[in-house]
């Protein structure tokens, strides 16, 4: 999980070697898409069960979910209230079977 709020943006003015903080930076004048708020959660996790059926021949299982939500705002929810949004989005599980079978010469 991860929130950001930007205030007080700044950039580096004509004179980036000034001594006094404010000389070296100015506030930031423009308008950018990477400066605004948000509210980011994700949750991916995998299980794999492997067994050995016969000597040197295997089964594995695998599965895998993932989990996001974005939300454009920071919002003023406490970390439970965003564990609980996550866990209420729809997941994505993706299921695996791997067989292998040793032959004998």
């Amino acid at each position: 999980m991860s929130k950001a709020h930007y205030s007080n943006l700044r950039e580096l003015s004509a004179t980036p070697r000034a001594e006094a903080y404010t000389d070296r930076y100015q506030p930031y004048a423009g308008s950018s898409p990477f400066f605004q708020d948000f509210n980011s959660k994700f949750f991916n996790s995998n299980l794999v069960v492997r067994w050995e059926y016969r000597p040197g021949s295997t089964l594995f299982l695998v599965w895998s979910q993932g989990r996001d939500d974005f939300e454009p705002t920071m919002g003023t929810r406490n970390v439970s209230g965003d564990f609980n949004r996550l866990f209420n989005t729809y997941p994505r599980n993706t299921f695996l079977v791997k067989a292998s079978y040793w032959l004998n010469r």
